[in-house]
């Protein structure tokens, strides 16, 4: 399968590395490792994450509080976002 990252997940992406580098030096880098690692999980098998009421699927990064979002559209795999715990998700609905 293929994935495509939006423009609000690319974003979302170099805001978290951001922000956890800004906590401690090297930790910016693992997280973008680990949001790699939920990439490939879900480009293995995206059909192993459920789609919930808004019709996105959801992967939990296994090393941070953050989970990635994303919707099917036939082959393609969209991310349309990637949030840590605590973030307000409410604009997720508005991305596509």
């Amino acid at each position: 399968m293929i994935a495509k990252l939006t423009e609000d997940s690319q974003r979302d992406l170099l805001r978290g590395i951001d922000w956890f580098e800004r906590i401690s030096p090297g930790l910016g880098d693992r997280f973008e490792s680990e949001f790699y690692k939920a990439l490939n999980r879900i480009m293995d098998n995206p059909y192993l994450f459920p789609a919930n009421h808004t019709g996105f699927r959801s992967c939990r990064l296994k090393r941070f509080t953050s989970v990635l979002y994303f919707r099917m559209d036939g082959d393609l795999i969209i991310i349309v976002g990637l949030f840590t715990s605590g973030e307000d998700e409410t604009d997720l609905m508005v991305r596509r």
